[in-house]
């Protein structure tokens, strides 16, 4: 991308100006907004992971090339810490550079991001948009008391920003802040401005306020871009809102956790696979063939270690701002869900988990995964493991509104089988193509959502709300095609896919017409984007006198007109010729 150029990751229409960049969102261009720094100490908690890069190459590749020339091992070693060192330095230096590049803004419509070293890009994330703003701590953020704040946009994973490293006290602050202007408040405050700064050739222009109170000078010709950094008095990087209150509603105990991990498919799959390999081992005596099987064995195991780290110390708690998650062990996330973001929601339940009661239950986000910077990745979970009065919990919080009879019949799309509780299942003539679980698949379709069950070894129920539905279709196969029998889908921002086997193709025609138009009407009553919005009640003026006189005279007049009967309306033709 060219260095002027502005990409518009989460379809904000940024217009550019003369110097180059985008103009604010909202604004037209009028006002440049009050750009901010990240922490100074940004540099080295992000060096390592190139440092790391660096040292590994050259202990795997560089070593071993060394060890065959001719020198002395003096100067072997020497030749080794040079190296590292080189990349060390290498690492801080480009680290440097790409913190003097990163500066951020929040505006009443946008959150913007300027970065970049080599290709400068301008990003925007529309507040209307945001689907999850999250704070993360990683191990060295916690030691030196930093974090980062993720602000997940609906669209790809590039639409996602990510500032990182801010003090704690900042990135609450920052969180603050775009969550109040996403919800519509009014966040405007007596804010100090920001010092005007001597530039190059001794020009005046705007400043950039830093983590740390320092003001970098900006040109006013060239706006964005750094040209001289002062030390002045602190100033406020932005108004002070205060933290909305919370109402911790459950927690999953750590002796939970680990029994869920311990009772999964993927701890199942070790435990199998390592006794498939002993005993091969001792009948055939041979020993290479495990080194083999050892990369699945220590990918299984790193994806257990991960979600157990990662689920470990779980709360859930609701505010104004939405539903907030919390948990880690060694790196911790807080991330706030605002208010009518879900997509979607998966319920789901492994064969050994029946005997305990538990499930888990996950969300569907508008939102991209971005791998690049290590974080992301991580699914979005309202429930890592809980019983079934936890997953109707959640389910109230997530989809507020529900009503008894709604909570009844969830609770026999969980449990049961069969067209019980008002469910339609699969006709009989599907038992061919799923012999043990053509009874359980099945949909019923509630006030606010459309419930789709299916499996009965691993039971998942499906809930997709009506207003976030994107898409309907129907597929049928070779086979179905033969057993009149189709497939129904429906499809909703995110990952979330339900898909309803082995349908009769009436009634899946059926469903897909009237669950498009209860899409549509839900659509037209959904609640606005700005959840705490206050609209304004007009003023109607007071009536003249004259205007009162005869509004008065019309409320007595006889009331016979208005009981006239209504014409009679023409007999319909016969469409028949």
């Amino acid at each position: 991308m060219d260095e002027g150029a502005v990409e518009d990751g989460a379809g904000v229409n940024s217009v550019a100006g003369d110097d180059g960049h985008a103009a604010a969102p909202g604004v037209g261009g009028a006002t440049e907004p009050t750009w901010r720094r990240v922490a100074r100490i940004t540099p080295l908690l992000t060096a390592w992971k190139v440092a790391a890069a660096l040292i590994a190459v050259v202990l795997f590749q560089v070593v071993d090339d060394l060890a065959r020339a001719p020198l002395p091992l003096l100067t072997l070693v020497g030749l080794v810490a040079a190296g590292i060192a080189v990349g060390i330095l290498i690492s801080l230096v480009y680290a440097y550079l790409a913190w003097r590049r990163l500066t951020y803004a929040i505006t009443d419509d946008a959150v913007l991001m300027r970065s970049g070293v080599v290709f400068r890009r301008e990003r925007a994330s529309r507040l209307t948009r945001i689907q999850t703003v999250e704070v993360t701590q990683p191990i060295l953020g916690r030691l030196f008391g930093y974090a980062a704040v993720t602000i997940e946009s609906a669209g790809a994973a590039d639409a996602n920003l990510r500032l990182a490293y801010l003090t704690q006290d900042e990135a609450r602050l920052v969180r603050n802040e775009i969550l109040a202007r996403a919800a519509g408040l009014d966040v405007s405050a007596p804010v100090q401005d920001a010092p005007a700064v001597p530039g190059v050739g001794g020009e005046e222009g705007p400043g950039v306020v830093g983590a740390a109170g320092e003001v970098l000078a900006v040109r006013g010709a060239e706006a964005g871009s750094v040209l001289a950094s002062a030390s002045v008095a602190p100033v406020a990087a932005g108004p002070v809102v205060p933290e909305a209150p919370e109402r911790e509603v459950l927690h999953v105990p750590p002796g939970r956790l680990i029994g869920s991990v311990l009772l999964s498919g993927a701890m199942v799959g070790i435990v199998v696979t390592a006794g498939a390999m002993a005993i091969a081992a001792g009948v055939t005596g041979s020993r290479e063939f495990i080194f083999g099987w050892l990369a699945g064995l220590l990918g299984t195991g790193s994806y257990l270690w991960s979600r157990f780290a990662g689920e470990f110390g779980f709360r859930l708690a609701t505010s104004p701002d939405g539903l907030r998650v919390r948990s880690g062990l060694l790196e911790t996330r807080a991330q706030t869900i605002p208010p009518g973001r879900i997509q979607g929601i998966g319920i789901s339940q492994g064969p050994l988990w029946r005997m305990r009661g538990w499930w888990r239950v996950q969300l569907s986000l508008a939102t991209g995964i971005d791998m690049s910077d290590g974080s992301g990745g991580a699914p979005d979970v309202l429930l890592p493991v809980g019983s079934r009065d936890d997953v109707l919990t959640v389910v109230r919080l997530a989809m507020p509104g529900m009503s008894e009879t709604e909570v009844e019949a969830l609770v026999t799309g969980m449990l049961g089988n069969g067209p019980e509780g008002g469910w339609t299942v699969s006709p009989d003539r599907a038992r061919w193509m799923n012999p043990f679980a053509w009874r359980r698949n099945g949909f019923q379709v509630l006030d606010p959502f459309l419930a789709i069950r299916r499996g009965r070894i691993f039971r998942r129920v499906d809930l997709v709300p009506h207003e976030r539905t994107q898409s309907l279709g129907v597929s049928q196969g070779p086979f179905e095609r033969r057993l009149r029998l189709v497939s129904f889908q429906a499809h909703s921002s995110g990952d979330l896919e339900p898909t309803l086997p082995h349908v009769d193709p009436a009634i899946a025609a059926e469903l897909l017409w009237e669950q498009a138009e209860r899409a549509r009407a839900a659509r037209r009553s959904a609640g606005p984007e700005q959840w705490m919005r206050q609209t304004p009640t007009p003023q109607v003026p007071a009536p003249e006198p004259a205007e009162a006189e005869a509004s008065a005279a019309q409320a007595s007049a006889p009331a016979e007109a208005s009981q006239a009967p209504s014409p009679t309306p023409p007999p319909p033709t016969d469409p028949t010729p």
